[in-house]
């Protein structure tokens, strides 16, 4: 079958599955988690040892029961991303509480763009719901898939509620171009993903030495952009809240190292109060680093 086929009955099936009311798409999640865990063992190898290198200290029976939560939720976020489409605005607003807004809203009152600052963990694309809370324009800057189809698909349900998607290439014309316009924007970053295996900027983050992005950073540096950290909790199965916090308001006197370890501090905080949301299955730490380039202190 030709991949484009391919590519257009998955959709077919993604969008069919959007219809599916929460209760059976929580019947699913059940069904997938067993698939996944039990049978296929989906990067199990991966998960476990991403968590024992993460938390030493932990017993092998911990580590255990952390990986078994993790891909509970992992097979929850799953079918909850593929229900985006279907959630109408008034179910979005129950399901994903945004609990201070104003706090980013009182820097658009004073012509200020923000960097706001996530990660993968609970449920992040729920974030989409942010332009019916924020008063910026909403920038999110994301990672393009390999499947075109797919990756289309995704940024269409990501801009439903009125966010810009940005693949990573072109954040900082994007920026320069709001910029110019003096058009306050939220530019939202999950900024834990793995950068190409060339990057120089390393840095310690949960027990392991990890490269980063310093894009984050270096975009709140040049145009003293406010720093924000968006911390995404789990109330109950399928409910999410969100609040957000400053972490760097005058970011330019500021160095590179000094933004990132805080906003790599602040990361661990929340993981380590709830190990099994994070995402564990991305092979984070693949690559080591290289001879000759530095670990950064911040």
């Amino acid at each position: 079958m030709k991949k484009g086929y391919s590519s257009h009955i998955g959709l077919f099936f993604l969008k069919l599955a959007s219809k599916i009311p929460f209760t059976g798409i929580y019947f699913l999640a059940d069904f997938f988690y067993f698939l996944v865990y039990y049978i296929i063992g989906y990067r199990k190898k991966v998960v476990q040892e991403n968590l024992r290198h993460s938390f030493p200290e932990k017993t092998e029976h911990e580590i255990k029961k952390i990986s078994t939560c993790f891909y509970r939720h992992f097979s929850d976020l799953t079918l909850e991303i593929i229900k985006m489409p279907g959630i109408n605005e008034k179910t979005f607003r129950k399901r994903m509480a945004v609990k201070n807004p104003e706090l980013v809203n009182r820097f658009f009152e004073q012509g200020k763009s923000v960097v706001v600052l996530t990660m993968h963990y609970n449920n992040w694309e729920w974030a989409s719901i942010f332009p019916l809370f924020i008063q910026h324009q909403v920038l999110g800057v994301y990672k393009p898939l390999h499947n075109l189809d797919f990756d289309a698909y995704l940024n269409q349900v990501r801009r439903r509620f009125g966010a810009i998607m940005i693949p990573n290439s072109l954040v900082l014309r994007k920026i320069f171009h709001y910029h110019q316009k003096q058009e306050p924007v939220f530019i939202w970053l999950a900024g834990d993903q793995t950068p190409p295996h060339f990057h120089k900027f390393w840095m310690m983050f949960m027990n392991q030495e990890t490269m980063f992005y310093p894009g984050p950073a270096a975009i709140s540096r040049r145009f003293n952009y406010p720093v924000i950290f968006q911390k995404t909790l789990k109330t109950k199965r399928g409910f999410y809240e969100t609040t957000f916090e400053v972490l760097v308001d005058n970011p330019k006197d500021l160095c590179e190292e000094y933004i990132m370890n805080v906003y790599i501090q602040k990361m661990e905080e929340t993981i380590r109060e709830h190990p099994e949301y994070y995402l564990w299955s991305h092979k984070r730490w693949k690559n080591k680093r290289p001879e000759g380039v530095s670990l950064k202190q911040g």
